[in-house]
């Protein structure tokens, strides 16, 4: 068993878009790597509130984009959480329910699914803001909500300015680093 976040779950190998015919989209349905499925059938199943945003929701709304894994951001509540750790058991996962209740929570299934479940971040936008500004869609030909192109845009800007900020961080490493020698 290997361990990731506070779900634990069995090794397995994964798949790619390429498998796809290199497509995410296709007409009103977006499609990702088989297991992903699943979990979203075990999601939808069990009333999670979610919406698809990363790569796969920009594949919505730019065709050309290839996604390789499937970003869901989950509403961080109390109940959600609860029937998020539902689904999460019915697919052989072991954690809490209280998982999903933070901000800025990321747990991985990439070894398993290639997919991450997220929360929003404290500073960023908000679950309720992005699930308002949703557009209807279809994943594995099952009703989602995927981000609006005003929300990605939102969060791929607020992901940009974390990055400048660690890349500074870095760069003044690098530079007393080199100054060291």
């Amino acid at each position: 068993m290997d361990k990731l976040g506070s779900f634990s779950f069995s090794t397995a190998a994964r798949g790619s878009t390429r498998a796809l015919g290199g497509m995410n989209r296709v007409g009103d349905t977006l499609r990702h790597f088989g297991p992903n499925e699943e979990l979203v059938r075990r999601l939808l199943g069990a009333q999670v509130d979610f919406v698809v945003i990363g790569g796969l929701a920009i594949a919505w709304h730019c065709p050309t984009r290839l996604a390789d894994d499937m970003d869901l951001l989950v509403n961080p509540t109390e109940d959600n959480s609860a029937r998020i750790a539902a689904a999460l058991v019915e697919l052989g996962f072991e954690g809490p329910p209280d998982t999903f209740l933070s901000l800025g929570r990321q747990v991985t299934f990439k070894q398993l699914h290639w997919a991450e479940l997220l929360t929003p971040e404290k500073d960023g936008p908000q679950f309720s803001d992005i699930s308002s500004l949703s557009v209807p869609g279809k994943l594995f030909g099952m009703p989602v909500k995927i981000a609006s192109v005003a929300s990605l845009l939102a969060l791929k800007k607020r992901t940009l300015d974390s990055a400048n900020a660690q890349r500074a961080k870095h760069l003044a490493d690098l530079e007393l680093l080199e100054n060291a020698v």
